[in-house]
């Protein structure tokens, strides 16, 4: 079985959103083995739906709609989908129950745009909108599954795990493509390749390199039935893995973020963190992580001097004698924030991020990066590229992996 992606909305065609939905999608469908054929974006105009989906109805088996499901006069989704299959729509009243109550709870009377929310197409069944106001659908007709999802994402996501992806996996039939994703960091995309070819011939899945950053995933696709291709995708892994030691981090769904939060958590540490140059974002991504205020203590954006001194309590002759990019202010910030907190463990990130004035380009990329416990101090520099936004989450990754591997020896 393989997908297309129909994704509406005339926001998605002028840029002002980006569509994560298709990656989201993208990710989940070839996890599934069920790989993508194409995925376009077409305006909110009904007849532009239809010419989509008259298009790719004899190419795939799955097609997937994304957005126009709201309650305004360009959300024509349904109408489309109706309209080129031929079929009824008509009022879902316990849904229009449940909208009302919606509202209600927040104050506001339904308007009376939202009750084509509750109209559903003839035959399908209708996925439930935990989020939202409106409701998915899934349609079989002449052996093609048709999904229509809401266009916000967080609506989507949770109504795809929740009930698209079930009704996939228990449709999908035969020979399958399997998708597995071993996460790496710590080696760029070259080395891992020279690595990798002192294997040998590779005689296993096909194997593709995706560049993330300071991380690469390593990605692998096998066809067959599903003992045949889990079984080439497991001697696949297991041969990497064996080669690359540490350098693999998680797989699949796994974040550096996340495998370190989960390490602090099942070892019980705790952490504090004081940033510069990567402005509070390892602290944003520790904090996305369901569970995190079970071991991170608290962070100090020390983006100043000023608040180096006064927040962090650092020296201000130690500033003026080594830099404020230097090992030695590294080395006290993660002191200072791990004391401030009474941490387990304090890690300190500071450097250049990009070209300011008075600043050579060379220094563009300098950071500095160290990790405080009870036990030892370790300071690393390194020089990432990437733009200023590009240095900011460079620097996060690589102190989470200092972290990880700290941990992997506590």
């Amino acid at each position: 079985m393989q997908a297309d992606l129909i994704c509406i909305g005339n926001e998605l065609l002028t840029g002002l959103i980006e569509n994560s939905n298709a990656s989201f999608l993208s990710r989940r469908l070839w996890a599934a083995g069920i790989p993508v054929r194409e995925s376009v974006v077409v305006a909110d105009e009904e007849d532009s739906i239809r010419e989509a989906l008259e298009r790719v109805l004899n190419k795939s088996e799955i097609i997937i709609l994304t957005g126009g499901l709201g309650p305004t006069d360009d959300d024509v989704t349904r109408e489309a989908v109706a309209g080129i299959l031929d079929l009824k729509m008509s009022l879902n009243k316990e849904w229009l129950e449940k909208m009302e109550s919606f509202f209600l709870k927040r104050g506001i009377t339904m308007p009376e745009g939202n009750k084509k929310q509750a109209m559903v197409i003839e035959g399908s069944l209708m996925l439930p909108n935990k989020k939202g106001t409106a409701p998915g659908a899934i349609l079989e007709v002449k052996n093609k599954i048709i999904v229509l999802l809401p266009g916000p994402p967080a609506e989507l996501e949770e109504m795809f795990d929740q009930h698209v992806h079930p009704y996939l996996l228990s449709n999908n039939r035969g020979v399958q493509r399997k998708v597995k994703t071993l996460k790496c960091i710590g080696l760029g995309e070259s080395m891992l390749e020279e690595t990798i070819k002192k294997i040998g011939k590779w005689e296993y899945p096909p194997l593709s390199y995706i560049a993330k950053g300071y991380e690469v995933n390593l990605q692998l696709k096998a066809s067959g039935y599903s003992e045949e291709a889990n079984a080439m995708i497991e001697g696949a892994e297991k041969l990497l893995r064996e080669t690359l030691g540490d350098y693999i981090f998680g797989s699949d769904l796994d974040t550096i973020n996340s495998v370190v939060a989960n390490m602090f958590l099942s070892g019980k540490h705790t952490l504090s963190v004081a940033e510069s140059c990567s402005g509070g974002l390892m602290s944003d991504m520790i904090t996305d992580i369901p569970g995190s205020s079970g071991f991170f203590l608290g962070g100090v954006i020390a983006y100043s001097n000023f608040a180096k001194c006064e927040l962090l309590k650092i020296d201000q002759e130690l500033i003026k004698s080594e830099g404020e990019v230097s090992k030695p202010v590294a080395i006290a910030m993660a002191e200072s924030v791990r004391s401030l907190f009474k941490a387990d463990f304090g890690v300190g990130i500071t450097g250049y991020a990009g070209p300011e004035p008075g600043e050579s380009k060379s220094s563009a990329g300098l950071v500095y990066i160290a990790v405080s416990s009870t036990k030892e101090i370790e300071c690393k520099e390194f020089h990432l590229g990437g733009g200023r936004r590009g240095v900011k989450e460079r620097a996060a990754q690589v102190a989470f992996d200092m972290m990880r591997k700290i941990l992997i020896k506590a």
